[in-house]
């Protein structure tokens, strides 16, 4: 598999395990009503450990005390400490702060990832993208009724949780690339049935036997021990291991609104415009997060130069860098709008010509304007092609006879010139129009343009200071 579908798979994976942690309050929910939330942690953590001894059927050898040692530290802060304070949390503070906070993980992790790694540092995308996202979280929390009440030992036991998780994250890391995560599940589960079961005896003896012969509490122990455990926590494991400790986290934001969909489903609770808001505003969180260095909104639309004039443009140079073909926009690109193919238009084509180069023209104007021009050119032509849509520029490229990688596109708008040779995957050279006076739907892309061009200079001002 390779580096960007391994990437995929373990955003995929992450997006899974919250979807199915998101919606396990359901089960907890029915559960409470038979058992205490120490006796569902037990037989939840008992369950998931004895599916993953079947599926591993295999006792390993510690590997030393410092590495058991490891592996208690990640059982005592991502399964049993978290769950301890999360739901010893919701006695004493309202559900909605429980939430708020816990969406807090990720900015714990990164923090905590920024000082004990190397490769996973805090940027300004992350500050950002948490801003973007906690706001998203408290809209879909409150769904529109907006209650809050401070708790300072709840809320003080939801930020432990929170924590808790991140010292988990963070400790996975040197570990999910050493073991079996099927395996390394199974054992945290088993120190988390050593941590929990001395306090779920104290606190209120073994669970009750009665409930367990009914379907609906059958039905949701298994989910919450073979799917939302043994399941998940291997999947959340390997998308740690693929796509990082901090990008893996950025998916928590998502909780609150898989539970409120769930609960839409399940509970006909109502979803109000607040949380659609808020959950627009937690995906754009997470996108912002991941953002890869040096990427930006309006990269899409830049082109790869941008040049005064078409006729200023070191065409021998692109032809020894191994450009074949030219695709060539017409109006404000060759010459002012609406004129004729000129001396210097045509002279500039048998130049291209001579060189080696096939040329085409790709327009949006009509046959009666592109064929004339094209004619007096001598080269292929495209009217009405469409632009930005692609079939344009791949027309072009097929009548040519050439490819992507040895295609260039000259032309002067962003929004359909470079915008589409973009996405048809080729260089683009954006270059200044000939004449200012132009038609009023072209007059009004201009100003439109204009902060992407001042981002784009920008960008190339900065990438030129850290050559």
């Amino acid at each position: 598999m390779t580096t960007d579908r391994k990437k995929a798979a373990g955003h995929v994976l992450a997006l899974f395990t919250i979807t199915v942690w998101g919606t396990t309050f359901v089960a907890t929910k029915t559960l409470l009503n038979h058992y205490d939330a120490l006796q569902i942690m037990l037989m939840r953590f008992f369950i998931a450990w004895v599916v993953l001894l079947l599926l591993t059927r295999k006792i390993e050898r510690p590997k030393g005390v410092k590495e058991e040692l490891g592996i208690f530290a990640l059982s005592l802060s991502g399964i049993t400490l978290y769950y301890y304070f999360e739901n010893t949390a919701l006695t004493y503070t309202l559900a909605a702060n429980v939430s708020i906070i816990l969406a807090a993980a990720p900015v714990f992790t990164a923090v905590l990832a920024h000082v004990f790694t190397r490769d996973e540092k805090l940027s300004g995308r992350t500050w950002g993208g948490f801003s973007i996202a906690i706001t998203g979280v408290v809209l879909v929390v409150f769904n529109g009724t907006f209650v809050l009440k401070l708790n300072p030992l709840g809320d003080a036991l939801s930020l432990l949780a929170a924590f808790s998780w991140a010292v988990y994250s963070v400790i996975l890391k040197r570990y999910v690339g050493r073991y079996d995560n099927r395996i390394l599940t199974r054992k945290m589960l088993f120190y988390a049935l050593l941590l929990t079961a001395p306090a779920a005896l104290w606190e209120k003896g073994l669970p009750p036997t009665a409930p367990l012969f009914r379907g609906d509490v059958i039905f949701c122990l298994l989910f919450l021990g073979v799917l939302g455990s043994a399941v998940c926590y291997i999947t959340w494991n390997i998308a740690i291991k693929r796509i990082g400790v901090v990008n893996t986290n950025n998916y928590i934001y998502l909780n609150p609104f898989v539970t409120m969909v769930c609960a839409a489903i399940v509970l006909r609770e109502p979803i109000t415009a607040a949380g659609i808001v808020g959950a627009v505003l937690i995906v754009g969180g997470i996108l912002v997060s991941e953002l890869p260095k040096g990427f930006s909104v309006f990269g899409g639309f830049y082109p790869k130069e941008y040049l005064d004039s078409t006729y200023v443009i070191d065409f021998e140079s692109l032809y020894q860098a191994g450009y074949r073909g030219i695709l060539f926009d017409v109006d404000n690109t060759l010459v002012p709008h609406d004129a004729p193919a000129d001396e210097r238009s045509i002279a500039l084509f048998e130049r291209l010509h001579e060189m080696g180069f096939s040329t085409c023209l790709i327009s949006n104007n009509r046959e009666p304007r592109v064929t004339p021009f094209a004619n007096a050119l001598k080269t292929l032509y495209v009217y009405k092609a469409g632009k930005p849509k692609r079939r344009g520029y791949e027309e072009g490229m097929r009548r040519m006879g050439t490819q992507r990688s040895n295609t260039l596109f000259v032309g002067d708008q962003l929004f359909t010139d470079v915008w589409g040779a973009n996405r048809a995957g080729m260089h683009s050279i954006l270059v200044k129009p000939m004449n200012p006076k132009e038609e009023i739907q072209i007059v009004v892309k201009r100003y439109v343009e204009k902060p992407i061009l001042y981002c784009y200079r920008r960008r190339q001002r900065k990438d030129s200071c850290t050559m």
